[in-house]
């Protein structure tokens, strides 16, 4: 059920880690650190949410937290965006 995101993530690793000069390549992994993956995160949490709110149509918090193998608690955290 769950995609394979490692090769993704692995496949940048391996660029950022491919960049020849040192300078170029700790500008890179500065840019990826506080830029891009705070980013990353807040849309990922975005997208998860998104995503539970569909599969709680019709669902209790319950329901929806046993087809995710999450508490009830979680899935309202993750509801009110935490």
């Amino acid at each position: 059920m769950a995609t394979d995101l490692r090769p993704h993530l692995d496949a940048l690793l391996a660029t950022l880690g491919g960049i020849k000069d040192p300078i170029a390549r700790e500008v890179a992994a500065r840019e990826l650190l506080d830029d891009l993956l705070p980013a990353t995160v807040k849309e990922a949490k975005q997208i998860r949410r998104e995503a539970v709110e569909e599969l709680r149509s019709g669902r209790t918090l319950k329901q929806v937290g046993e087809l995710l193998g999450l508490s009830t608690a979680r899935v309202d955290q993750i509801l009110k965006g935490r």
